[in-house]
């Protein structure tokens, strides 16, 4: 009997030794909910880093560059491919105007001529690059929106480096040959394989070399291949031809839908089994006139003046 009292002492003395707080009221636990998301908000907040990025809007046929600076003058450039880089939009924004959460970084600005609400959000990819939505606010309420990749660049801009090799010699191309199918191209051309967008130009001069050349957005080099005026075959409407040069293309197609316009495919075969196809894709050039030529298509300019 005694065994038995000394066994039931024990076990009373058991329960009422537990922690009196081993469950949290809601409004403990809710606290607790909160600060631990908070304190993961911030180690997971995205940023982006100093560094240059670009990339290639398709429907516009724009070369974006972002750049950040370690001086908080930061720069987003629009270059319109088809006039050669010459034409071009720059926006300037600091530090103040970036908001990053744990998903985005957003930049909020205004276009450059028109002065419209811009909001640019950036989306971190793999490898570093940018899956970008730009977006307008027009004066009649409506959203214009586009997006695009951007590729961090550890040299200059293509847009740069383009224009300082070339801004010359289009400059003299342009003036002297503005018809037919002489003259500097400039376009946007697409991999089929994975829809990658490239910058693309073609020098095309009487009794010389034609040159294509490829470049593309976050490397430093370019493909250059040319062929000769010997080589062409008219069929169909089409002008074909071999190319020699680098290994990203061995023939091409033009097609000259307009008068300054060329719509072409390229492809790229084994040198020694020709059968045997290694890639293909299409591009879209438009000729390059002299700068002081080019104007706001009177289309793009009612848009932007849109009103309710």
């Amino acid at each position: 009997m005694k065994i038995r009292v000394i066994t039931l002492l024990m076990s009373v003395a058991a329960c009422t030794s537990q922690p009196q707080n081993e469950y949290i009221n809601n409004s403990g636990l809710e606290a607790e909910t909160k600060s631990s998301y908070s304190r993961s908000f911030e180690q997971n907040k995205q940023h982006i880093p100093v560094g240059t990025w670009e990339g290639i809007e398709r429907s516009g046929a724009e070369f974006k560059v972002l750049k950040i600076t370690p001086d908080n003058l930061h720069t987003f450039t629009s270059y319109k491919i088809a006039t050669g880089m010459h034409h071009y939009k720059k926006i300037s924004f600091t530090n103040n105007d970036i908001k990053c959460d744990e998903f985005n970084c957003i930049i909020l600005s205004h276009t450059a001529n028109e002065n419209l609400p811009l909001k640019i959000i950036l989306t971190a990819q793999a490898g570093q690059n940018y899956s970008v939505t730009e977006a307008i606010l027009l004066t009649s309420k409506e959203i214009l929106s586009t997006r695009y990749e951007l590729k961090p660049t550890k040299e200059k801009s293509t847009p740069k480096r383009f224009i300082a090799q070339e801004a010359k010699k289009i400059t003299l191309i342009a003036s002297k040959h503005k018809k037919k199918r002489f003259g500097y191209w400039s376009g946007v051309l697409e991999l089929a394989n994975d829809g990658d967008l490239k910058f693309a130009t073609l020098e095309y001069l009487p009794e010389q070399t034609a040159i294509f050349t490829v470049y593309t957005p976050g490397l430093n080099g370019k493909a250059v291949m040319t062929f000769e005026h010997e080589w062409l075959k008219q069929s169909s409407g089409e002008l074909n031809s071999k190319l020699e040069g680098a290994p990203f293309a061995s023939e091409i197609t033009l097609r000259y839908v307009l008068r300054d316009m060329i719509e072409g495919d390229f492809e790229l075969r084994f040198e020694r089994y020709p059968e045997r196809l290694l890639g293909y894709g299409h591009f879209r050039l438009n000729r390059v006139r002299p700068p002081g030529e080019y104007k706001t298509p009177v289309w793009l300019k009612a848009l932007f003046k849109k009103t309710k």
